[in-house]
C-alpha cells in the first residue's frame, strides 16, 4: 500500500510524538515509584503494546517517506556533467 508523502511525514511525526510521550511517561513513573509499580498486568500490556505500535509506525512511515523521496529524485531530469577545461601547454 502506497502512502502519499505528506501522509507518510505526518504519520512518522505522529508516531515519534507518541513514542516520546510514552517514554517520558515511563521515566516519570519510574522516578516516582521505582520498579515496584502498583499497576495491573493489563495496564502494563497495553503500555507495551502502545510502545511497540509506535515503533512499528515509525519504521513503516519512515520507510514510506524515504520511498516517496527516492521516487521524486528519480523523476528529476539528469543534468549533463560540466565540460572539462583543457590545460594549456
Amino acid at each position: 500500500m502506497q502512502v502519499p508523502k505528506p501522509m507518510a511525514i505526518f504519520g512518522f511525526h505522529f508516531c515519534v510524538t507518541i513514542f516520546i510521550g510514552l517514554s517520558l511517561y515511563g521515566i516519570v513513573q519510574y522516578m516516582n515509584e521505582g520498579l515496584l509499580q502498583s499497576g495491573s498486568e493489563l495496564a502494563s500490556a497495553s503500555y507495551a503494546t502502545a510502545v511497540l505500535a509506535s515503533i512499528a509506525g515509525i519504521c513503516y512511515f519512515g520507510k514510506e517517506a524515504d520511498r516517496r523521496k527516492a521516487e521524486e529524485v528519480a523523476k528529476l531530469p539528469v543534468a549533463p556533467p560540466p565540460p572539462k577545461k583543457r590545460k594549456k601547454s
